[in-house]
């Protein structure tokens, strides 16, 4: 028999929250009275906040305190640890009496326990040892193995579709294997079965996997049959109920009541489950259908409809509403209403989806005290990129904080998934926002300060080499410690002791070789300090990876403990600030590795440590743990809708509500079938006509409409919901389900995001005020007092006192760069550049950009094959090209690919110019010839020495025995054609040489460098064979200068040739002390020369420091 009861007066139709002043809904007393002296099965629907959990636990209470219910014979149930935790802990708060048996449980571990005890009473003869649950990482792991075995010599092969070839050897395949396990262990399906229906309903991939599940299955039962994975832990438990009947009837005797919390996460084997301790016991039920947090897990909301039948046809089945919520009026109300009437229901009655709503009017766009009355408002907010939603974030948890007087810890911002819990979590710690992030939401791999030593790990055990790319990755982590200068001031170290020992390697391989040389490393100064560290943890993991009884635990704790930083972080995490928090969770994330590695240990003795990675590694989804992070001060909890079930905050920002992320419609569970296997066995054999494109997406749909609903519901005074809206990202719809745009208005207005309420976004738009020529007086009188004050302060607030403002202080010196007396250098390549901006030149000469890129780098690699091979085929330069590739350290892809023809086609040019030269009539003299020589010129009036000097990348001898100069450009640009004949640096070139660079000076000394000047008989120019001065006219006489293009688009090479330039051409000789002057001046311009739009459109390199560009303006404004 089935009956429905409505308890409880009808909800007003407005108002506010229906709560009496104890904190109860009206109607509660009704429903609990109702069902303290009730008998057989009873399902309770409300909404959220509807007070389901304590109706449980209150229950229980009045039933134990009247005498009709032992405790040892109460079984209550939720979905999740914290779910039965916070049940266990009500419960035991409202009895005044202490109870021997755990009144809480997860279904998991009720089936743990009933198979504990059955093994204990000789019921199940083949579980020997006392039973455990198997973690997602072992079950990864075992099917890891399985599926490596069938791919050795002469291991029968799986007949996987050829489709699926790629995705075999993926973690992903092995989670969809898993998926797949998961439905077949919660339906008690056999291998044999899954195998028959991939035959008749043509699915191959079913065939291959029901082949290897049966092997799964015999390796559980050989190798650890007291394992059991968390979806075969159920149905095992039913399975024995059903098979010993005397063991079902003790245990339905032993019940004398079972309460279950939050149905709506129940799957398959729970439901089956609860209908075998169920049958002729009282059972109360309570469920939310319309939120859902487990559905990865394989939840089934639909199963609440199916209650009615489950217990059998003689039972008492009722249905309860519970009407009204404690954390839902008002706008809330209206908002979750909204979501959950977009949710479908089969065979329980809506009418707990009926909630006062007192009407709320919005809150305009950038209030700063909106929503903090507690009227229970509901906002949807659209803004312009993922940095501004970000920065709203952060204002509205300060004003609220700051303005509203609302604690951190009653504010709550919930996101999608976890990749959105990082970068909110990193964004709100940089802004000073303590933050709690739950132990559950980041699987231990990705914890900052696990990784590297994870890493280390992977070394010493032989799966990974120290790279270069490594190597940085170790350096610059948390157990490493070094910034990016402390790198960057390591490698010029290792570079400056690699040229004065006259070798040649880069620094990437000075830093992979440093490693292997104890002698180096201690060498080293102060910052060599995180290689010493390093070194030494890869020397303790390696001896203890040696040792004859090693396994993962020993490994680790050596590697940890030569790290030294245990004292460091502990002394850390008892001080005060960010560095703090940050230490407490990277000692709390040790913690967990090495909990898990003893459980490694524990549960697989004897495996190789190697196997630890795999075990690791494969954890997407943290581990369950009951233990939870100490909270020392109040913070702002982030967390996905999973762990925000069964909590509420009064302040609630669900962030990231983007089109394709909220609702994510993207099929789950196709690859392998397990969707439709379980279509298959709740609709029989003519499951596929309910699983047309429409309905799938429909039901995925409700599926995350359930869990929007559950996020927005965790709000209990104030939702806001925030999305983007750009090129790239489009809101969800989700957000006119939750504020309706008002009538006639097709587009949500975007957000005015304003400066966050922080002192030093206050300062900054003070000192905006205060300097702007273009504001008021008034304001700009009232920003400099409010300025004055905070400098006078103790401490004076940072930033306030113009002391410490850019762009202000006075120069440290007026005096020029290159005083008087001495000369000017000037360099060739920089000549352009220095007339064309020079301000630019100053800020590239200084160190202000950065000393090398892949451009620079491919350049510097196509000049040096050329000096070593001036006069090579074009096959000798592309082989020379392949054998010095792997120096670029450039990745296989099709852009490093791409990279290379690219390289490619410069030798090949550079061969083709080689045959120019000679049919011209040109020789080779020498490359990469170096040279300096000094001349006078003009500085204000002044007489001055520019010493030119620089190196010429190919010296030549025309027909007439004059010097032509060669210079090889590899870069995609190429000067026109009309500027060749005044080309600067071509000029400064042939000026040299005309000036004498490359003849003998008076002492005997070639003025070029050790390969200038020479012969073909391996004399050099300009002396005689014992050395003496020798007298060569033609060696000041210059013919001509060439830019040989390389890098051009264009198919052949191109040749620009610069005419002879005398002694006579005085312009040449302008132009180098022009360049010397600006060189050698005390202050540089910016110039934008429209001519040049390469950079942006105004000819600028460095926008950021420029005074003319909008960026560079907060260096002198």
């Amino acid at each position: 028999m089935t009956s429905t009861l409505h308890q409880g007066p009808p909800a007003p139709a407005t108002g506010g929250r229906p709560h009496r002043d104890d904190g109860l809904t009206d109607g509660y007393e009704d429903v609990l009275a109702s069902l303290q002296d009730h008998a057989g099965q009873v399902l309770v629907l409300g909404a959220p906040g509807s007070g389901r959990s304590t109706l449980l636990t209150d229950l229980a209470v009045r039933r134990i305190e009247a005498g009709v219910l032992d405790p040892e014979g109460l079984l209550l149930l939720g979905p999740t640890r914290a779910a039965a935790t916070r049940l266990r802990d009500d419960l035991t708060a409202k009895l005044d009496r202490s109870i021997s048996t755990a009144p809480a449980r997860t279904w998991s571990s009720y089936a743990f326990d009933l198979i504990r005890r059955a093994r204990a009473e000789g019921r199940t003869p083949l579980i020997t040892r006392p039973p455990r649950l198997l973690s997602g990482a072992e079950q990864d792991l075992i099917i890891k193995e399985l599926l490596a075995g069938h791919d050795r010599a002469g291991a029968p092969r799986l007949v996987w579709p050829s489709d699926l070839s790629l995705a075999l050897p993926t973690r992903g395949f092995r989670q969809e294997i898993r998926d797949l396990f998961d439905r077949v262990s919660e339906y008690g399906v056999s291998a044999e079965d899954l195998a028959a229906w991939g035959e008749r309903f043509d699915r191959p991939d079913w065939v291959a996997a029901a082949f290897l599940y049966r092997e799964y299955r015999d390796v559980l039962d050989l190798r650890m049959p007291e394992a059991f994975d968390p979806a075969g832990i159920l149905t095992a438990a039913r399975e024995i109920l059903e098979t010993d009947t005397s063991f079902l009837d003790q245990e339905r005797a032993r019940l004398q009541l079972v309460l279950v919390d939050d149905y709506q996460e129940a799957n398959p084997a729970v439901h089956a489950l609860l209908g075998l301790i169920g049958a002729g016991n009282d059972v109360v039920i309570t469920s939310c259908p319309d939120t859902v947090a487990q559905g990865f897990r394989g939840a089934r909301p639909e199963l609440v409809g199916r209650l009615s039948g489950l217990f059998g046809r003689r039972a008492q089945f009722s249905t309860l509403l519970l009407p009204g919520s404690l954390t839902l009026s008002g706008g809330l109300a209206r908002a979750w209403e909204n979501v959950a009437s977009r949710i479908a229901t089969t065979g329980v009655s809506t009418a707990y989806r009926t909630l006062p709503a007192a009407d709320v009017e919005p809150a305009p766009a950038g209030d700063p005290v909106a929503g903090m009355s507690g009227a229970g408002a509901a906002t949807a907010h659209v803004l312009d990129s993922a940095f501004h939603e970000q920065r709203f974030i952060t204002q509205r948890i300060l004003e609220a904080h700051l303005l509203g007087e609302r604690s951190l810890d009653d504010i709550a911002v919930i996101v999608r998934n976890g990749a959105q819990v990082s970068a909110v979590q990193r964004f709100l710690s940089a802004q000073g926002i303590a933050v709690n992030v739950p132990a559950a939401e980041t699987a231990i791999r990705e914890e900052p300060a696990v990784r590297p030593l994870l890493d280390l790990y992977a070394v010493v055990v032989g799966r990974a080499e120290l790279d270069t790319e490594l190597c940085i990755s170790l350096l610059t982590s948390r157990i490493g410690g070094a910034g990016s200068l402390d790198l960057r001031r390591l490698r010029q170290i290792l570079r400056r002791t690699e040229l004065q020992l006259g070798g040649g390697r880069t620094s990437d391989e000075l830093l992979t070789a440093l490693f292997s040389s104890p002698e180096e490393i201690a060498a080293l100064p102060a910052e060599g300090a995180p290689v010493r560290r390093l070194h030494r943890m890869l020397e303790a993991g390696r001896t203890a990876a040696a040792d004859t009884g090693r396994d993962p635990e020993t490994v680790l704790w050596a590697l940890w403990s030569a790290s030294g930083l245990a004292q460091q972080w502990s002394g850390a995490a008892l001080a005060e600030g960010p560095s703090s928090t940050r230490a407490d969770r990277d000692l709390d994330a040790m913690m967990a590795l090495f909990h898990t590695a003893e459980r490694f240990v524990e549960q697989m003795p004897g495996a190789d440590p190697e196997l630890f990675l795999d075990y690791i590694l494969s954890q997407d989804i943290p581990m369950d743990t009951l233990a939870q992070r100490t909270k020392r001060q109040a913070s702002v909890s982030v967390l996905t809708p999973a762990s925000a079930a069964g909590r509420h905050w009064p302040m609630v920002i669900v962030g990231g509500v983007q089109d394709g992320v909220w609702p994510n419609l993207r099929l789950r569970g196709e690859l392998l079938g397990s969707g439709e296997l379980r279509a298959l066995l709740d609709h029989g054999e003519t499951f596929r006509s309910t699983r047309d494109p429409v309905s799938l997406l429909q039901d995925i749909r409700f599926d995350e409409l359930r869990t929007f609903s559950l996020a927005v519901s965790r709000a209990t005074e104030e939702l806001i919901c925030c999305a983007v809206a750009s090129q790239d990202e489009q809101p969800s719809p989700f957000l006119d389900v939750v504020d309706p745009l008002p009538a006639g208005l097709a587009e949500r207005p975007r957000t005015q995001v304003l400066r966050p309420v922080t002192l030093r976004a206050l300062i900054a738009e003070l000192r905006t005020f205060a300097q702007d020529p273009q504001v008021a007086g008034v304001l700009t009188r009232e920003a400099v007092r409010h300025l004055g004050r905070m400098a006078t302060l103790e401490p004076p607030v940072p930033g306030a006192h113009p002391d410490q403002w850019w762009g202000v202080l006075g120069l440290s010196t007026n005096e020029p760069v290159v005083p008087p007396e001495q000369p000017i250098p000037v360099s060739p390549s920089k000549v352009e550049s220095v007339l064309a901006s020079p301000l630019s030149w100053f800020v590239s000469a200084a160190g202000g950009e950065r000393t090398t890129d892949f451009a620079r780098s491919l350049g510097t690699l196509v000049h040096q094959i050329a000096q070593d091979l001036p006069d090579a085929t074009g096959s000798e330069y592309v082989r020379e090209l392949e054998r010095r590739w792997p120096q670029l350290g450039i990745k296989d892809t099709w852009e490093g690919q791409a990279d290379f023809r690219r390289a490619e086609g410069m030798v090949r040019k550079l061969a083709a110019y080689v045959l120019a030269m000679r049919k011209d009539g040109r020789s080779l003299r020498a490359t990469e010839v170096d040279f300096s020589v000094d001349l006078e010129v003009d500085v204000a009036g002044a007489a001055r020495v520019a010493r030119l000097r620089g190196q010429i990348d190919r010296l030549e001898l025309d027909a007439e025995g004059r010097f032509v100069v060669v210079d090889l450009k590899t870069g995609k640009s190429a000067p026109a054609a009309a500027d060749i004949t005044r080309h600067p640096q071509l000029a400064a070139y042939q000026t040299a040489v005309a000036s004498g660079a490359l003849a003998g000076d008076p002492s005997g000394e070639p003025s070029a460098g050790s390969d200038a000047g020479i012969d073909g008989e391996g004399a050099v120019a300009g002396m005689t064979e014992d050395g003496a001065a020798r007298a060569d006219p033609m060696a000041s006489l210059p013919g001509g200068a060439s830019l040989v293009q390389l890098g051009t688009t264009a198919k052949n090479v191109s040749v620009q040739d610069q005419p002879p330039v005398g002694p006579d051409d005085a312009w040449a000789r302008t132009m180098i002390g022009d360049a010397a002057a600006l060189m050698a001046a005390a202050s540089f311009e910016a110039v934008h020369d429209p001519r040049r739009s390469g950079f942006g459109g105004s000819g600028c390199r460095l926008p950021e420091v420029c005074p003319l560009c909008e960026e560079g303006k907060q260096v002198t404004q």
